[in-house]
């Protein structure tokens, strides 16, 4: 509980600071906010969690993805640089993990399980696209792993996030979130990515529908759109329409990681077509999109 009381003071009073120093996201072509939206909730995520969970490896590990976001905010780095450091934290946590790396029980290459986190920690900065939505799934997904820390740090950025957004997370806060609880839903499964895969369900199923949407496409599979589920989704349904859905298939498909049974997988690949058929049958029927 202290951790959302400290996490809240602290995102209101960087986000005041924020405006009056004009730290703050603009809108531009790339994005869907329409006014300046100061982007330092990561940064209150950070400085609670240092307080609190300064002694938890993942933290240390999770660290330089705040750098990398946070540089990411004040200069908007290239996709290559971020890969490169995602892949170096991503190479350093793998080899300092004390567990192997399995696929729902079968014992694979370590590489499958860096592969797994540098893809995991850009998904959730992805999916970050819709107020309220990251924060939303993390709260729900710390929860259940145990990291209450995060979980309440997060509950006290939360109602600022909120639609309509007065903070947002930040690529500071997207890398971070999405580095620590990567870690540390791996480290909960044992070293098994198969269950971790299905518990973060809805980072996995979005950022491989994008790769493979913009490539099918014959563009940049690592260029900005607006075409995410959460965007079409919430020109259909309205943000908060489209927060409550997508929070509750990423609950869903955390219910199912947590199973740790194999043939759970086929039911979320049916939901997983769920979520494609809706988005396509909005996605057709709004006429300003252009695949």
């Amino acid at each position: 509980m202290t951790e959302f009381l400290t996490s809240f003071l602290l995102t209101c009073v960087l986000a005041y600071f924020g405006k009056k120093t004009g730290f703050l996201d603009r809108p531009s072509s790339r994005k869907t906010h329409r006014k300046a939206v100061p982007p330092v909730g990561g940064i209150a995520l950070f400085l609670t969690l240092l307080m609190f969970e300064r002694d938890n490896p993942v933290f240390l590990y999770s660290t330089p993805m705040f750098v990398l976001g946070l540089f990411d905010d004040l200069f908007d780095l290239s996709y290559r640089l971020k890969l490169i450091v995602t892949g170096l934290v991503s190479l350093w946590f793998v080899v300092s993990a004390s567990t192997g790396t399995f696929i729902f029980g079968l014992e694979v290459h370590p590489v499958f399980l860096l592969v797994w986190l540098v893809g995991m920690m850009n998904a959730f900065n992805v999916i970050d696209g819709l107020d309220g939505l990251l924060g939303g799934i993390s709260v729900v997904s710390s929860f259940l792993i145990g990291e209450k820390s995060l979980a309440f740090s997060l509950l006290g950025f939360l109602p600022m996030n909120l639609p309509p957004a007065k903070v947002f997370l930040g690529n500071n806060g997207a890398f971070f979130v999405g580095a620590f609880l990567s870690m540390s839903t791996v480290k909960f499964f044992h070293g098994d990515v198969g269950f971790a895969t299905l518990f973060l369900g809805l980072p996995f199923y979005e950022i491989v529908f994008s790769f493979l949407r913009r490539v099918i496409s014959g563009r940049n599979p690592f260029s900005a759109d607006e075409l995410h589920t959460h965007h079409v989704f919430s020109r259909r349904m309205g943000k908060w329409h489209a927060l409550i859905v997508l929070v509750a298939f990423s609950s869903f498909c955390n219910l199912l990681g947590l199973a740790e049974k194999f043939h759970v997988l086929f039911l979320f690949l049916f939901l997983c077509s769920v979520l494609f058929l809706s988005y396509s049958m909005f996605q057709s029927s709004d006429r300003n999109l252009d695949l």
